[in-house]
């Protein structure tokens, strides 16, 4: 696993979590500059994901203690934030999770949503907030979709 690091040491430290596949600087390369004036940005590639490695992704837990290792050694064990989309939000969550370090701003992605542009994400964003209000102000899952988990 490798981090790359930019903006100054001495700013709060966000950590940033690429997607299944992705590569870090694919995910976060265009909001780095928007980042780094206020930011010390830390973003993790992957064993397996980093064109710099002839690495193999080992499992969730193994690269989740190497990020926790890497954010202790860096700054104590504590950070400011973590974002994570996809395969990086559920990194995000087994850190809040297991505790080893503390992050005042746990941030989760989708990557099916937070990656649209205009239109598309637009329409998105409507069915899901639709369906997901439905579903809290009433507690149940819509017919449609109690179907299909008993499916599968």
């Amino acid at each position: 696993m490798k981090f790359y690091e930019s903006g100054a040491s001495n700013l709060p430290l966000i950590l940033l979590l690429p997607g299944t596949c992705c590569n870090w600087r694919a995910n976060f390369g265009k909001v780095l500059p928007l980042l780094e004036p206020d930011f010390h940005v830390v973003c993790a590639s992957y064993d397996g994901f980093d064109e710099n490695e002839n690495t193999v992704f080992p499992d969730m837990l193994t690269e989740t203690a190497k990020i926790e290792a890497y954010i202790k050694e860096k700054d104590g064990g504590h950070i400011r934030a973590a974002y994570g989309c996809s395969l990086g939000g559920s990194f995000v969550g087994i850190l809040v999770q297991r505790g080893d370090i503390h992050i005042d701003h746990a941030i989760l992605g989708s990557s099916d949503l937070d990656q649209e542009t205009g239109l598309t994400a637009k329409l998105k964003s409507r069915v899901m907030a639709g369906m997901l209000t439905k579903i809290l102000h009433t507690g149940k899952l819509p017919g449609w979709m109690r179907r299909r988990m008993r499916k599968e």
